[in-house]
């Protein structure tokens, strides 16, 4: 199993996402990136353990933006995936926020098919963050 960080990893994923698609679609993907970096640098650290916390807090105090980003794997990525799906955290938009919820799936089996998570060590956090986005497609619409 290869470790790379947050960064590389939605660098890689929404890329290889985004290949083929119109520019509508495209710009709707770049946003729901834009969100999921902000939702790891703001939430990221509530599910992390008191030394990663430190070590965060240590890296924020050194250069402070995307350190979680830099700092974690995809481990911590799929740990915090479900919180991404929270209400406060889903974008206003109607499209945006259906293509949030359709993406972090995909992200999840990416993630799985890529060889970057156990698949029985990391089992609990995959089914709660697939389990976030069926309960975030159940909601209704804000607009």
């Amino acid at each position: 199993m290869e470790q790379q960080s947050v960064d590389a990893i939605l660098n890689t994923f929404f890329t290889f996402s985004c290949v083929g698609k119109q520019t509508p679609t495209r710009a709707r993907y770049l946003r729901v990136a834009l969100q999921l970096r902000r939702y790891l640098e703001a939430e990221g650290s509530g599910i992390l353990g008191a030394e990663d916390r430190a070590l965060l807090a240590l890296e924020r105090s050194l250069e402070p933006e995307a350190a979680f980003a830099r700092l974690f794997g995809a481990h911590e990525l799929v740990y915090a995936l479900s919180g991404f799906l929270e209400p406060e955290w889903l974008l206003p938009d109607l499209q945006d926020r259906r293509t949030q919820v359709a993406l972090t799936p995909r992200l999840i089996q990416w993630l799985c098919n890529s060889c970057l998570l156990d698949a029985r060590r990391d089992s609990p956090a995959i089914r709660r963050a697939r389990a976030a986005a069926a309960q975030a497609r159940k909601r209704p619409a804000r607009e």
